[in-house]
């Protein structure tokens, strides 16, 4: 099956170029960037390494994924950040959990033998706060709802009917992704610092942002 990787940017000509050096083309067949209006030469940067550009429908994380996902032609898919905080050599544990018969595969960064190196002490009380309150409500039962680094059907994730355009995005994935029915399974993944630039993530905007989306989906 062809594995269609999916690369959000948004001004990241200072760390792009190596998201892009660490593909592994023997495993991806279709790589997509999707540039949210870059100013910095981050488009240009993609199209001397030959791959293709797509530009964002929309503003915000969740409508750079929702752009991605209705223009690829993998039967299976994956994603990357382009600030080099995703560790792509764990895009093949991925795909084997798809192998294994499962739905979805989850990269977390709270599993034994996980960790994430971009953690504060805000984000990290985020996270966990933000977790429980999905798998309290909605009965996700998962370690880590706010790192979307996934491998699944094309045609699940476009059942799922995903509508958020922020970051808000990570939880509304697992939460209709359960309550459709979809089996997962999660592996220990490691978040990196990004390369360079600044996080685009606002934790107090976002944050609330992602508490509405939790009881707005249910």
């Amino acid at each position: 099956m062809s594995v269609t990787l999916i690369i959000m940017a948004l001004n990241e000509a200072d760390c792009i170029h190596h998201v892009l050096d660490d593909i592994d083309d023997s495993l991806i067949d279709e790589v997509l960037v999707v540039d949210g209006g870059s100013t910095d030469g981050t488009q240009e940067i993609v199209e001397r390494f030959g791959y293709r550009v797509l530009q964002q429908e929309g503003s915000g994380w969740g409508s750079a994924f929702r752009t991605g996902i209705k223009y690829a032609t993998g039967d299976l898919i994956t994603l990357v950040d382009a600030d080099g905080s995703y560790e792509q050599k764990d895009i093949p544990l991925l795909l084997n959990v798809l192998d294994e018969g499962y739905d979805i595969a989850y990269g977390s960064r709270y599993l034994p033998g996980a960790r994430s190196d971009d953690d504060t002490m805000i984000r990290w009380f985020g996270n966990m706060l933000f977790t429980s309150l999905v798998n309290l409500v909605h009965g996700v039962g998962m370690s880590d709802s706010l790192f979307l680094f996934i491998a699944a059907r094309k045609q699940v994730i476009e059942s799922l009917g995903l509508s958020s355009t922020g970051f808000e995005l990570c939880v509304e994935f697992p939460i209709k992704a359960h309550k459709m029915g979809y089996t997962f399974k999660e592996i220990a993944s490691i978040e990196k610092l990004r390369i360079a630039g600044d996080s685009k993530v606002n934790a107090l905007f976002d944050g609330l942002r992602i508490l509405k989306r939790i009881f707005v989906v249910r």
